[in-house]
């Protein structure tokens, strides 16, 4: 399930890998591209691009993680907790590379 809202999009699916329901919100911006065919054909596509803050929860509605995307790349600090809502995790990111990475006890 989608919900388009007008500053960003909540997406509800299921993972199929950690066979569970996951919620994300998030911003995004809308990028245009035209890609050519073999016989000179253009093709447009829409891509929504991660840009601004981001959350997603656990199944049970706790907060799994928060962020910061700058077009599609983790940016700043990054929290991550457990099922239970205690953090447990503390990443910080510049230009979509884990600069640091610090767990709680």
């Amino acid at each position: 399930q989608e919900i388009d809202d007008v500053n960003g999009k909540t997406y509800y699916y299921y993972d199929t890998v950690s066979k569970k329901k996951v919620k994300e919100i998030f911003h995004h911006i809308q990028e245009y591209r035209t890609s050519y065919d073999n016989l000179g054909n253009t093709h447009d596509t829409i891509l929504f691009i991660k840009n601004g803050p981001y959350t997603r929860y656990h199944e049970n509605g706790k907060l799994d993680c928060s962020g910061y995307y700058n077009k599609e790349a983790k940016s700043g600090t990054w929290k991550f907790y457990n099922q239970a809502g205690k953090l447990i995790r503390i990443e910080e990111w510049a230009s979509g590379k884990m600069v640091k990475s610090t767990t709680s006890q």
